[in-house]
């Protein structure tokens, strides 16, 4: 054998051939996934059978990056990037992945302070001081997003960005924030996790601002279970996002050069999307349109059956054709005559809840951010409040944001399925205005 030539040297290979072998990835993985679907029992049978009768099955490639195959990830970017209208789209798994990264992207860090509502996802929030920076909370105005007004007072020598959020499918008063933002010079956050296709004055949420981050978490308008999107027309934004969101710099270009410039190359972490994810929200995004159109539709027929009453008001909508209508807000005079409609409501079978309540710990209302409110820190370095002087510090309190408190308490919120027929709309028409006649005599 030692004096055989090496194949290397032109010799013969000693391992002709390996395989064919069974992918990692098989039937067993595959029949999982469609047991997730109710199917009848008869063909689900019938799937199985074929499934099964088939020989030497060859599985996906799950991972987004060296894969055989064209990755529906990239596919759901370039889909995800029409719809909303940038230059750039990063799948990321998920939206709070994407505010992490798109904060990184600006440079957001120890000392500086982002501008956030009161009412949004705590991840908004929770995002900017496990950033190192400082969340400054304020109120939110009749739209239930952020209130320019209170933008502009908010603002100080550390304001690096202002975090814009268009809550539960309606925009917020996008040409009002932008405004305030340009004239000051400081970057603003599109957060529309519960907005995906809505849109401010024809353009696209995602697309107005200076970045955007979008969720497609299974409650939301866009699902792809769990999963979403940063968005910009800013190249630099994108590719230090990129690099924040895969462990840095992991694809630029020439991913093994050096950096081409200052601020290239930095410590990142990881929020890859999966393929499996990347599959569902492609298909989710080609639907987007037909599932608006739906949303609209119903909430439509809903609100114009409602009846005029004394004491009821809408939902102010900054642009009422760019609302996703995954729901409809009403105002009611007081938290007492709120609660007790709410409850009519739904043992009338309408599919009514409330926002706020003091009873319910929700952590969609500052309220109860206490991880914010006191302050409270991961490590004994104290961050991000030990960065600041403690006399510069936001003041919080529970009662910090009284105008957010009054509305959140005074809404009705009917969640609206883009499915409704005509008489399921006039039945939970009739149904709220049954009880607020009774409710508001």
């Amino acid at each position: 054998m030692s004096e055989e030539k090496l194949a290397i040297d032109g010799g013969g290979k000693a391992v002709e051939k390996l395989g064919p072998f069974p992918t990692k990835i098989g039937s067993e993985e595959l029949l999982e996934i469609l047991s997730m679907w109710r199917l009848s029992p008869e063909n689900e049978a019938r799937i199985k059978e074929i499934v099964q009768g088939e020989a030497n099955i060859q599985g996906p490639h799950l991972f987004r990056y060296y894969n055989p195959k064209p990755s529906k990830v990239e596919a759901a970017e370039t889909a995800m990037r029409e719809l909303i209208g940038t230059k750039y789209c990063l799948a990321v798994n998920s939206c709070t992945s994407a505010l992490v990264a798109s904060y990184r992207a600006l440079g957001i860090g120890a000392s500086d302070e982002v501008i956030v509502p009161g009412y949004t996802f705590f991840a908004t929030s929770a995002t900017v001081a496990s950033s190192n920076a400082i969340p400054v909370i304020v109120d939110i105005d009749d739209s239930l997003n952020i209130d320019p007004t209170a933008i502009d007072k908010a603002i100080t020598k550390r304001t690096k960005a202002i975090a814009a959020v268009h809550m539960r499918g309606a925009p917020a008063q996008m040409d009002a924030i932008i405004d305030i933002a340009n004239k000051k010079g400081i970057p603003v956050v599109e957060d529309f996790a519960q907005s995906g296709g809505g849109s401010f004055g024809g353009r696209r949420l995602g697309s107005i601002g200076t970045i955007g981050c979008c969720s497609f978490d299974y409650y939301k308008v866009i699902v792809s279970g769990e999963g979403g999107f940063v968005t910009t027309d800013d190249e630099w934004l994108y590719t230090r996002a990129q690099s924040w969101h895969d462990c840095a710099a992991c694809w630029r270009p020439d991913r093994f050069a050096k950096e081409r410039k200052e601020g290239e190359l930095f410590c990142g972490e990881n929020y890859r999307m999966s393929e499996l994810e990347g599959a569902v929200a492609l298909a989710q995004i080609r639907k987007t349109e037909k599932m608006l159109a739906g949303y609209r539709r119903a909430k439509k027929q809903i609100k114009d059956t409602i009846e005029k009453l004394p004491g009821l008001s809408f939902r102010r909508l900054t642009d009422e054709a760019g609302d996703t209508a995954i729901c409809l807000v009403m105002f009611l005079p007081d938290a007492d005559i709120t609660r007790r409609a709410i409850e009519a409501m739904q043992a009338e079978g309408v599919p009514a809840g409330g926002i706020y309540d003091s009873k319910v710990r929700d952590w969609h209302i500052y309220y109860y951010w206490e991880h914010i409110l006191d302050k409270k820190t991961v490590a004994a370095d104290g961050l991000p409040w030990s960065a600041v002087p403690e006399n510069e510090l936001p003041k919080y309190s529970r009662e910090m944001c009284p105008r957010t408190l009054d509305l959140l308490s005074r809404a009705v919120m009917v969640d609206i399925n883009y499915n409704y027929s005509e008489q399921d709309c006039n039945a939970i028409a009739l149904a709220i205005n049954k009880v607020l006649r009774s409710t508001l005599k």
